[in-house]
């Protein structure tokens, strides 16, 4: 088991915190989906972020197969720019109901 400092464990309950607050906010979001900006402005408000990068967010959760860009030209880290449409997927779904389980979201 690796050891963090105090920084990195910080940094890693933040991912975990802002990976659940999207897949939250995803469902209930119409049809499970949301835009970026819409999504990246609730973090600021709620003060989780300090800049509106989601990027390794976003891309965590593709990546796990939990949300999908509704237009498949867009990417993880061209979705704020883009202002793309995401939408929970069947797994992401399952995820935020607790029939999966992922240590790394915090739904």
């Amino acid at each position: 088991m690796a050891i963090f400092d105090d920084l990195t464990e910080q940094e890693i309950k933040q991912n975990k915190a802002i990976r659940g607050y999207i897949v939250r906010a995803l469902a209930k979001g119409s049809n499970n989906s949301l835009l970026v900006r819409h999504i990246t402005n609730a973090l600021l408000a709620d003060n989780l972020i300090t800049v509106p990068d989601i990027s390794k967010q976003l891309s965590y959760l593709a990546d796990g197969g939990y949300i999908e860009f509704t237009d498949k030209r867009v990417t993880a880290y061209t979705a704020y720019r883009k202002d793309a449409v995401i939408q929970l997927t069947k797994a992401g779904v399952d995820l935020v109901e607790g029939t999966t389980d992922d240590p790394g979201v915090d739904v």
